[in-house]
Formats: structure tokens, C-alpha cells, sequence
């Protein structure tokens, strides 16, 4: 019994032993197969959310940029000031520090959208400076130019020639290309004065090319596409290339820019470029000339608030000087620090930090009724009445 009873069990177990071993075998295959399979439908279904997650994104940022990137807007070149400006009749959007948007003018002017008051009569001053003059940072209605028309009802017209990063070299070969052409009649100059290195610079011929290839970039692409890749490549002023951290060799010290352009100069080398400086004025410019010192004080420096102004010696030569060549000079230094320490600063903004950076609205009013006091110097015909001119 035992003997038939294993003889007929034997091809059983033996048939089971196969069908075990073959599941055995045909499972590693089978299951990498399912792996592999599974891995590849992953992987899909990854690539596509990640495709339409990086279009969404892309769509979302392109949406919101307006709220938080600067536009970027082409550059013509203008004949009446023969320098480069921001294309007429286009916004120019800026959203570092205030949040402002500008419409850009005749000649490149900000804020200034027409000449209409031209006709009026009145009297009529070309306001030049870098950025600070400029004033992008606030709305059209706050710059310096529409506050001198809204304080004096339209009787002084301020025409705003600055441009950001311009230095006397520029405002002067400007102010001769100006002088012979008749597109525009100005009865004085106006420059704001707020850091001397703009008036220390060498003189030198203000050479500038357009780019016209950098105008069609501005054109044709996005502003944020524009200003991803120059946070890419370049550094957090715009201008400076962006180098990879990890190159070999020792790390550069970073170098930290005083205050003032002319705070390392001594004051006799300082006199010297200033009064060389306007001697080129005067002798490129036959209209009268107003100076608005307006330095960057009041200002918080480390959470100090300073008040005094630490180049008051350069400023005693520079009205010295201003009064031998015959110009005027007006100092706003005590408007703003009244403004300041009633709380009413004068620089910074709500987004930022009060006493750094630009002139806000108050500063642009400032300055506005420093030249809406001055404009009782000069007659109804728009020459300047005989008084001391470098008298505040």
C-alpha cells in the first residue's frame, strides 16, 4: 500500500515542484516588467505636471509682473537734445521703492505729456538732473514739474530734461544742443544739486550711442522675461556681470563707495573741477542758471537720523563759486529737515525706508517751492532781476 501509494505520488508532487519552480522563475520577470512600466507611467505623468506647472507659473507671473517689475521701454534718439530718450508717448513703469508709473513726454520728458502751456506764456524753466530730478519713483502729479504748474496756476512751466545717471556733462552738452535749436525756448536752467560728485566729474565730451538692438529686446519681450535674465546676469545694480561663486581663488573683498564723490578729494582739487566745470557752463549758456542744493539730508544711517550736512564747506566754495559766474543758488536744506522733524520725510516711501533712496512727493514739493520763491527774481519778460544770485 505504502509502495503504490508513493509510486503514484511521486509524478504529483513532482509535476507541483515544476509548477512552483516555473512561478518562481516567471515572477522576477514579471515584476520588473510591472516596475518598469509603472517607473515609465510616473514618470509621464510627472513630466506633464511638471510642464503644466511650469506653463501656469510662467502664465501667473506674467499676469502679477506688472504689480512688482519695471518695465522696460525703447530708447529713441531725440534731435532736439540730441541724446537717447525713453520713446514719447509710452508708459514707463517703475517698481523699486515708490510704485509709479510715467508717462513719457516730448523729448524724452517724464510727466510732461505736452507743450500746450508753451503758448501761454508765463515762465518757462528747463529742470536738469539724474534720478533723483527725474522722479519716477512717484506719480506724474507729484513730480517737481506738475507741482511748480499746480503751485503758481500755470504761470511757471518746468520742463524736465533728467535723465537717470546724467552728470554735468551731460546737461551741458545738452543745453548747447538746445541753444541752437529753436524746438524749445527756455527762460532759465535749473539743476538739482544733490550729491557733488555730479558736479566733480572730469570734463569730458558726453558721447553716448543708441543701442538699437537693446530697443528692440525692450520692444519685443516682456518685461519680466527681460529682468529674469538680467538678475541671471548681472548683479543687483543692472550693470555689474554676475560672477559664479565658486570659481577658484580667493574671495574679493567687496568695495564699500563713500558717501560723497568728493568727500576723498581735498577741497582745493574739489574748487578746481567745480569751478572748471562752470566755467563750461557759462560759456555754453547765455540764459540765467538756478542751483537747488538739496543733499541727501536729513537721512537714517545705521538708525542714526543725521540732520547736519557733512560737506557744508564744499557747498560755502561751490556758492562762492556760483556767485562769481553769476548764477543763483537756492538752498532747500532747512525745508527739509523741517519736513523731516515733523515727521513729514522728505525721502523713502511707504515700502521702503523712510530717509533713503529718492525724493518722495514731499521732497518733490520741496523743491517746487524753493523755485515757485525764487520765481519773483525775475521779471514778466523772464530776465533775472539784479541782485546777488548766489544769495539764498
Amino acid at each position: 500500500m505504502w509502495v503504490s501509494y508513493s509510486i503514484t505520488c511521486r509524478p504529483t508532487s513532482y509535476s507541483i515542484f515544476l509548477r512552483h519552480a516555473s512561478k518562481r522563475a516567471a515572477r522576477p520577470i514579471f515584476w520588473h516588467w510591472n516596475d518598469f512600466a509603472d517607473s515609465f507611467f510616473r514618470g509621464r505623468l510627472m513630466l506633464r505636471r511638471w510642464i503644466v506647472g511650469m506653463l501656469l507659473g510662467t502664465a501667473l507671473v506674467a499676469v502679477t509682473s506688472p504689480w512688482f517689475v519695471r518695465s522696460y521701454v525703447p530708447r529713441i534718439e531725440d534731435p532736439t537734445r540730441g541724446v537717447a530718450v525713453l520713446q514719447p508717448g509710452s508708459d514707463y513703469r517703475w517698481r523699486s521703492e515708490g510704485y509709479a508709473t510715467t508717462q513719457i513726454g516730448p523729448m524724452g520728458m517724464p510727466g510732461r505729456v505736452t507743450l500746450e502751456h508753451e503758448e501761454l506764456g508765463g515762465l518757462r524753466l528747463a529742470l536738469w538732473g539724474d534720478s533723483q530730478a527725474e522722479g519716477v519713483c512717484v506719480e506724474d502729479r507729484e513730480k517737481i514739474a506738475a507741482q511748480v504748474a499746480r503751485l503758481s496756476s500755470n504761470q511757471i512751466h518746468v520742463y524736465p530734461f533728467a535723465r537717470s545717471g546724467d552728470d554735468c556733462n551731460d546737461w551741458i552738452a545738452q543745453i548747447a544742443t538746445l541753444r541752437d535749436n529753436d524746438a524749445l525756448t527756455v527762460d532759465a536752467h535749473v539743476f538739482l544739486v544733490v550729491e557733488w560728485s555730479d558736479w566733480t566729474a572730469e570734463i569730458a565730451d558726453a558721447k553716448e550711442e543708441l543701442d538699437p538692438s537693446q530697443s528692440k529686446i525692450s520692444a519685443t519681450f516682456p518685461a519680466f522675461l527681460i529682468q529674469t535674465v538680467r538678475n541671471i546676469l548681472t548683479t543687483g545694480d543692472g550693470t555689474t556681470r554676475r560672477r559664479l561663486r565658486f570659481h577658484p581663488g580667493p574671495v574679493e573683498s567687496p568695495t564699500i563707495s563713500s558717501r560723497s564723490g568728493a568727500s576723498n578729494q581735498t577741497l582745493t582739487s574739489l574748487a578746481k573741477r567745480l569751478s572748471g566745470q562752470l566755467e563750461r557752463l557759462r560759456g555754453q549758456c547765455d540764459a540765467p542758471c538756478i542751483f537747488v542744493y538739496a543733499p541727501l539730508i536729513p537721512a537714517i544711517t545705521d538708525g542714526e537720523t543725521l540732520f547736519n550736512d557733512p560737506d557744508q564747506h564744499v557747498f560755502d566754495r561751490f556758492r562762492q563759486l556760483c556767485s562769481e559766474h553769476g548764477f543763483y543758488v537756492l538752498d532747500a536744506r532747512d525745508a527739509m529737515v523741517a519736513a523731516a522733524r515733523g515727521g513729514d520725510w522728505p525721502r523713502g516711501f511707504h515700502n521702503g525706508q523712510f530717509g533713503v533712496g529718492h525724493y518722495n512727493a514731499t521732497g518733490n514739493r520741496i523743491i517746487a517751492e524753493q523755485l515757485l520763491a525764487f520765481s519773483d527774481r525775475f521779471g514778466a519778460s523772464g530776465q533775472a532781476q539784479n541782485d546777488d544770485p548766489a544769495k539764498d
